[in-house]
């Protein structure tokens, strides 16, 4: 005999915290592209794909495993690139281990936009979400996160 489904009410603590967790994404989504926007002449994909690559060194990053941690479609990340290299932030290069794939490295001035856009999110952080919990509290965060992520 199969459980009937769990019902949650939306007082639930389950309900409410997951809903917090997805409104304040949404905000601090907004929030970020809008500061980027206004103050980098960037958004917050273009930030973030600057990051992932940057984050992969010299060597660069291939297009399937940016696709992956950017968690967009391979067309869509295609769109993305192309817009980048067209403005000099990227480059594609050829991949020295697999003569199939393509890696994505940053132009000397991807890494001058990427490091300017890094100190406001960072000051965008602080002000909107740091200042606003502990140590303690941060790692909570973390440790929560990393369970729901990974169950066991």
């Amino acid at each position: 005999m199969s459980q009937p489904p769990i019902r949650r009410g939306r007082n639930d603590p389950h309900v409410l915290a997951w809903r917090s967790l997805m409104e304040l994404h949404m905000q601090l989504t907004s929030l970020f592209d809008t500061e980027f926007q206004e103050q980098c002449d960037i958004d917050l994909t273009t930030y973030d794909t600057l990051l992932h690559v940057y984050e992969a060194g010299p060597e660069g990053i291939r297009m399937t495993d940016l696709s992956n941690r950017l968690v967009v479609s391979k067309s869509g990340l295609t769109t993305v690139i192309d817009r980048l290299e067209k403005r000099g932030l990227l480059r594609r290069v050829p991949d020295a281990a697999d003569r199939r794939a393509i890696r994505v490295a940053i132009t000397d001035e991807g890494y001058k936009l990427f490091r300017s856009a890094a100190k406001v999110h960072m000051a965008s952080i602080d002000s909107n979400f740091s200042k606003h919990i502990t140590d303690n509290e941060a790692q909570m965060i973390i440790d929560i996160v990393d369970r729901i992520r990974r169950p066991e």
